[in-house]
């Protein structure tokens, strides 16, 4: 193995946490979700997540969020950061958001970062580790 550059977990590892963290998210009286922030914290728009909130790969131990339906925006502004929710409201991870189509580890990757009230919101990907 290199010398990392950054904290490096074994694939066990990350199975471990990753599965604690969906079942925190899946624990709540309802399915978790995905709440979009802005760059003032305010909430622009959520997004439901499946039940159970994701798959965790085995050779890799990557977390993905499963989305269930594109979500609403409930006010206009420019997305900066998305929060992983329970059904309870307690919030387990923020990650922050960047515009695009695929995948990005450690990002809410959204088809836009202009969030527009009243229109649906597209998560591209959620992925963890």
């Amino acid at each position: 193995m290199p010398v990392p550059t950054v904290a490096t977990y074994s694939v066990d590892a990350l199975i471990a946490a990753h599965t604690a963290l969906r079942n925190l998210i899946d624990s709540g009286s309802s399915a978790g979700r995905i709440d979009i922030r802005g760059e003032a914290l305010e909430l622009l728009a959520t997004v439901p997540l499946s039940s159970p909130a994701g798959t965790i790969n085995g050779s890799t131990g990557q977390f993905t969020l499963s989305i269930a339906a594109v979500g609403s925006a409930a006010y206009s502004g420019t997305a900066a950061y998305a929060e992983v929710v329970d059904g309870n409201n307690a919030v387990h991870l923020a990650l922050p958001a960047q515009a695009g189509t695929a995948a990005v580890a450690g990002k809410v990757v959204l088809n836009s970062l202009s969030i527009v009230a009243g229109t649906e919101v597209s998560v591209a990907s959620a992925v963890i580790g």
